[in-house]
Formats: structure tokens, sequence, C-alpha cells
């Protein structure tokens, strides 16, 4: 009796060449590494025995330790499940991870087994702690083009999730799962709760809801509830929390959930009382406003109107291209500015008015570096001052070709006049950092003779 064979290959092939294709660049883009098996004592020997000097943290179902191996050419977090866990989320997340490798997750390089048989997890080392620790924790929490970066990052390795075949549900995407590596770069990390396959298999069927509180998708009560989009809700949560620089949920706030705080604001288009007031609004308006409406759109009630990660990864790549346009602009501002000379032409000269008072800071005049160049206004015939003692930008005020400074005397020569003003009792000269202004203790005033510093009688 006659039968017919085949390889996989070949059947895929006769189905369908253009998927086999597919399907082997995809395996060439995540082909897992070689998953080891370390002895137990091994781990133990190199996290001094689980130690509190190698302890890193505490994970979703147990502790994270620093692990040196391979005579220290391999850094590696080891996690260790707690005692009381009954559960298998540890085997979970190795069967996940085993499966898959991407440079946007904290990839799995091995796993150990203790005396009763619980498996360790080792991973790769994160030396930047979490994205959780950095908002929240860190006294100088990072700025716009970091924050936009990370939510790229993040929403990157979520579509590479679902776009696996079969696809992968994280369904604990939060800030304090999102680890920060040597090259600051944002990785997904803990995937106990993943689940791999499609939404029809019996296990997902079988699998009730999990998550985190604050980041649990509203629609999701019942094992068949699950989709893509529960993972499209916790992320457009994870970018409130970017933006805003509040936890998900926190009692000091009213409502204490960041999602019913956000959304009205959203609506109404007041985007800019949804920025971290520690780090002020971006220098781009348009920044925060697609910000805040993708997120708003990420956390729609209804699954529905949520988009694609794929459309999320679109829509945050579009604001890091603005984001880089307007660095390299003002980088090219700078080239050309940097080296201006001051300049005090017409309008002081016409002028030839007195300052008055301008408050008690050292003021500093360097060549070639532009400090300041017209006063804010006039009143009858003389500089007013904000009570800030400020001194106004404008590059119509002229230039000097020449300043020198010394304890005892300033030479200012005008540019053009060949002509030098001496003045004792002036000390040193710097410029306001705060304000990139002008602040003296001196009366000004311009003469013939060029712009005279003179030192005011207390």
């Amino acid at each position: 009796m006659g039968y017919l064979s085949c390889s996989a290959e070949s059947a895929i092939s006769t189905c369908d060449p253009c998927l086999w294709e597919l399907n082997k660049k995809r395996n060439k883009t995540t082909k897992p590494n070689a998953i080891r098996e370390f002895p137990y004592s091994a781990l133990e020997s190199a996290t001094n025995g689980f130690s509190p000097r190698s302890f890193l943290g505490k994970g979703s179902h147990g502790s994270v330790y620093k692990a040196i191996l391979d005579d220290g050419k391999l850094i590696v977090a080891v996690k260790k499940t707690s005692k009381v866990s009954t559960t298998n989320l540890e085997e979970n997340e190795i069967e996940i991870l085993s499966k898959i490798h991407n440079p946007g997750l904290v990839n799995l390089i091995g796993y150990a087994k203790d005396s009763k048989f619980r498996k360790l997890i080792v991973v790769e080392y994160m030396p930047n702690g979490s994205l959780h620790d950095l908002l929240h924790s860190n006294p100088k929490p990072p700025g716009w083009t970091k924050r936009v970066r990370f939510a790229l990052q993040v929403a990157k390795a979520v579509h590479a999730l679902h776009s696996s075949n079969p696809q992968i549900i994280h369904r604990d995407i939060k800030s304090s799962n999102v680890l920060v590596d040597g090259n600051w770069n944002a990785r997904l990390g803990d995937f106990g709760l993943a689940l791999r396959g499609c939404v029809e298999d019996v296990r997902i069927k079988c699998t009730p809801p999990a998550g985190t509180l604050g980041y649990l998708d509203p629609g999701y009560l019942a094992p068949e509830d699950l989709s893509t989009k529960s993972d499209v809700f916790s992320f457009g949560i994870l970018l409130l929390e970017i933006l805003s620089g509040r936890h998900a949920i926190d009692v000091h706030y009213s409502p204490p959930s960041v999602v019913d705080w956000a959304l009205p604001a959203i609506k109404s288009g007041d985007f800019t009382e949804l920025c971290d007031y520690r780090i002020g609004l971006p220098e781009d308006p348009e920044v925060i406003r697609r910000l805040a409406v993708l997120a708003g759109k990420c956390v729609s009630s209804t699954a529905e109107n949520r988009p694609e990660m794929g459309e999320v990864v679109e829509s945050l790549g579009g604001v890091s291209r603005r984001i880089k346009k307007r660095r390299v602009r003002k980088q090219a501002n700078k080239s050309i500015y940097g080296h201006e000379v001051f300049d005090a032409s017409n309008e002081m000269g016409k002028a030839k008015t007195s300052c008055s008072h301008l408050g008690q800071s050292k003021i500093s005049l360097t060549r070639n570096r532009k400090v300041f160049s017209s006063f804010d206004g006039f009143v009858d015939g003389h500089a007013s001052v904000s009570d800030a003692d400020r001194v106004g930008r404008s590059r119509s005020v002229g230039s000097f070709s020449e300043i020198k400074l010394d304890s005892n005397q300033v030479e200012v020569s005008k540019k053009g006049s060949g002509s030098l003003t001496k003045m004792p009792g002036l000390t040193r000269l710097s410029k306001s950092r705060s304000m990139g202004v002008l602040q003296t203790t001196r009366l000004v005033h311009y003469n013939d003779k060029g712009l005279v510093f003179q030192l005011a009688r207390d």
C-alpha cells in the first residue's frame, strides 16, 4: 500500500509559497538563542547565596538578583520564585521567551532548578533599572526626547509580540515591566502572564483574566474577551504615565485613576494640563497634542475603537521624527549664532540714555559670546527693568570688538571707534544662567566714548 509523505517546507510551499518565504524571514529575525540550563549551585555562587548585595528588586512573582557568570564574561539577572508561589508563571515565561528573541525584549538566557524543582529564570541584565523608577523616583526625570523614544521602543516590542506567529499577548504591560538597558533603550520584560496562541485556542479561553490594577482593560472580564486590544489599552495607560509623570493609580489625586483624570482634558483639547510639570512643556506644542490624542485612542472603552499596535508605532515614529528635526534645527542655529559677536550699535548709540539700577548679581561679558541685546522698554528716556532686573535680547544692539576684564578695571572699545573707555572698581561680569539675561549692581549708560559700566554706590 502506498502513502504520500512530504516535508513541512514542501507542504507549505504547495499551499502558499509566499507564506513560506515570509515565515523564513520572520524566523531569521526572531530566532531565539540557545537556552542554557545552569546548575543551581552556579547561580547560588554567582549571587553570593542570593544575598542582599546582589538584590535588584521585586518582580511580579519573586525576587531578582544580579549574577556574574562565565568568569565575569556574562552578567545576568536571576528571577527567583517566591517560596509561597503556587503558580507556574516561571514555566510560562520560559515557554514564551524560548520561542521568541527580539532586541526590544528582556530576552531569556537560561534557567536552573532548585532542590524542590522550582525553576529560576536567567534573563538579560538591565543596568539602568525600570521605567517606573526613572519616571517616579529619579530626581532628574527624563526629558521629552527620551520619553518619546521609550514609548516608541515599547510600542515596537508589543507590536513584535502581536505580529509573531502564533501571536503573543503580554497581558501585563506597565512601567515597572519596562526595563532600560546599558544603551538607554527600553525593553519589555516579565512574561509570566503572557499567553501565546490564537484567541480561539483552548488555553486562552480557559485562562481567567489577569493583569495589574490601573493598567487592566476594563472590557477584559472573561477569558473570551482577551485580544491584542487589551495590550493596546495597557499601553495607553503607560503612555499617559510617560506623558504626565503620574502613577496609573494615585490616591493623592482625584480621580485617582490616570485615565479618568486625563480623558476630560484630552476631549476638551487642554493638552498642556497633561504635561509632567517637572520638565515643563515640549518646545513643539504639536508633540504633546499628538501623544495625548494617541493615548486617548488607546484607552477607548470600546476595544474596536482602539488602534492596532502597528498604527501606534507609526504615530509615535512621526512624533519622534518631529522632535529630531527640531533638535537638528536647534543645533544648526547654535552653530550659526554660537560665535556671534555681541552687537551694540545704532539703537544704543542713538538712545544715549541711562539704565536704572539692575540688581546685585555679577555680570560677565566674553568676547564672541552672545549675552544680551536691548532693553525691555524705555520709560521717560530711561531703560525700564522688570522686578527680576532683566535685560531682554535683540540682535540689533551693536557689537564690541574687544572686552578686557580684570579685578580693577574693564576696558571697552566700541567697534570701529578705536577708542577705549576705562572704568575702575569693576570686578567680574557673568551671565545669568537661569534666564540668559544680564543682572548687575552697576549703572549703565552710553556716551560718545562707548558703553560705560559704572559701579553703583550703596
